[in-house]
């Protein structure tokens, strides 16, 4: 993946602006304990839904994150959107998804408003950190969607 000087500066105007809204939406003061980001190319993830039968589609997506991703109006966007949010979830947590499964990391999209729910071993390691709630914002462009999380 390569990005010329306009996309970069894109996504650096992106992560400011959603830093400046997820502070004064929900007056964050100060204690992050983590940030993580990701960026998946949704051609990716649409060659993947399309691979693989629901069964094999559980052990990635939560059932409620398929039943979002397939209602939406752009499927494979949305799929692109949770998959990134675990993986940058993953990397606030410092481990990546070693020792958790994708399932204990969902995306919740609303509205097009992005949230993370964590269970199982990821909810137990972020409990480690200290981190007590997510802020998380996604971006999509060129065929590609971003997603960054904030862990206060």
């Amino acid at each position: 993946m390569q990005f010329d000087q306009q996309h970069l500066n894109e996504i650096a105007a992106f992560i400011k602006r959603s830093a400046e809204i997820s502070f004064s939406e929900h007056r964050w003061t100060a204690g992050i304990k983590a940030v993580g980001i990701d960026i998946t190319p949704v051609y990716r993830i649409a060659s993947l839904v399309d691979r693989y039968d629901p069964e094999t589609l559980n052990l990635l997506f939560t059932p409620k994150e398929i039943e979002i991703c397939q209602f939406a109006n752009d499927s494979y966007q949305f799929y692109a959107i949770c998959f990134a949010a675990k993986e940058a979830v993953g990397k606030a947590l410092g481990t990546g998804l070693a020792g958790i499964g994708w399932n204990q990391i969902e995306a919740n999209l609303a509205h097009d408003e992005l949230s993370v729910s964590l269970h199982g071993e990821a909810k137990i390691q972020a409990k480690a950190l200290g981190v007590q709630e997510w802020l998380a914002n996604w971006f999509h462009w060129d065929g590609h969607v971003l997603v960054h999380v904030l862990a206060q």
